[in-house]
């Protein structure tokens, strides 16, 4: 009997990475790999947060960028139209409601004979225009009526020029007008984000 146990020694005790595998881990080393990976989910979670912010204030900014520059290249088409008299019996240009008003912050008011018919009709169309600033927001009156170009918007400014490229404050001297609009949007914990578009515009037909 003996001799047959000895043909069968008992294995030997695992050592090493072996041995503690296959004892398993301790308490104090499991609270270790808790720790490591809550840092390192930690870490993870700040990185993501921090891209995202980016991302949504990078965002953010396109949009006023892109927004204010189009409601002012749609405005200086339209300003650039003033005065359009081709039969010079429609009386047009900037309206009269500006006597004594320049210079006016937050709106300007012009009439064109846009159909060649030798007169100005608030009916025809575009040949009336109005742009101003109310409640936040681009407001255009046309022959359709009022309507919001843009909301957000926290400045708009029209700012007269003369023939000598200087400020006027007579209606009949007018011949250039500087377009300047403002836009603020929140982005977020990145606080409001807010951009200013300006632009001059030659009134050809004045």
């Amino acid at each position: 009997m003996i001799d047959h146990l000895k043909r069968f020694p008992a294995p030997a005790k695992a050592s090493g990475l072996k041995a503690r595998l296959a004892a398993g881990f301790t308490v104090i080393e499991l609270l270790m790999v808790m720790a490591i990976l809550s840092i390192a989910f930690g870490t993870i979670y700040k990185s993501f947060e921090q891209l995202n912010r980016s991302y949504t204030t990078e965002n953010v900014k396109a949009g006023i960028q892109q927004g204010t520059r189009i409601a002012v290249e749609l405005m200086i088409q339209d300003i650039r139209m003033a005065g359009l008299d081709p039969l010079g019996t429609a009386n047009a240009g900037m309206s009269s409601g500006l006597t004594g008003q320049l210079p006016v912050t937050n709106w300007i008011e012009f009439t064109a004979d846009v159909n060649f018919d030798g007169d100005v009709d608030m009916g025809d169309t575009f040949e009336y225009i109005k742009y101003e600033l109310d409640d936040n927001k681009l407001w255009q009156t046309n022959h359709i009526g009022r309507e919001v170009m843009l909301d957000n918007v926290t400045d708009l400014t029209f700012t007269y020029l003369n023939s000598a490229d200087e400020t006027t404050t007579d209606i009949n001297e007018i011949r250039s007008v500087i377009v300047s609009l403002t836009m603020e949007k929140p982005a977020g914990r990145a606080g409001p984000i807010s951009r200013t578009y300006t632009s001059t515009v030659r009134c050809r037909n004045l």
